[in-house]
């Protein structure tokens, strides 16, 4: 299990050098006006997406205790690393957090509602994308 959580926070360290690697090549006029290269024609996201999902769902196979879920559900959710990622990262990283969806169920009610205080309190009903809708109600409906 150990591995899996290693994979994750793996993930997200490759994809800060992806991002690094993307800004020392980018040119001052990328993206200016629609042309030249944006962070959203970069496979990294892509590449980041499909990790997190294969991790996941071995996550799943393994029946994960609720602790191992709250632990994988925080790393999606609130700790992607300890530097402050650039702004754009920040669509992809809030896209991402959908992979909780899986592990939600492995909570314990308590733990549920601890999470669902934290993420309201990150993402006011006002700053949620549908992605954080989802995951606040999901988080929500397993406490009720």
């Amino acid at each position: 299990m150990d591995e899996l959580f290693a994979a994750l926070e793996q993930a997200f360290a490759d994809y800060r050098q992806d991002l690094e690697g993307f800004q020392r090549k980018r040119k001052p006029t990328d993206g200016l006006l629609g042309f030249g290269r944006t962070l959203g024609d970069d496979p990294c996201n892509e590449r980041l997406d499909e990790r997190i999902r294969q991790t996941v769902e071995a996550l799943c196979v393994l029946q994960p205790s609720p602790g191992e879920a709250e632990r994988a559900i925080r790393l999606l959710l609130f700790d992607q690393g300890t530097k402050a990622w650039p702004t754009e990262a920040q669509w992809m990283l809030r896209a991402v957090e959908r992979h909780a969806l899986p592990l939600i169920p492995y909570l314990e009610k308590e733990r549920s509602a601890l999470l669902c205080q934290e993420y309201g309190k990150r993402y006011r009903p006002w700053d949620r994308l549908p992605v954080q809708k989802q995951v606040y109600k999901a988080l929500k409906a397993k406490v009720i």
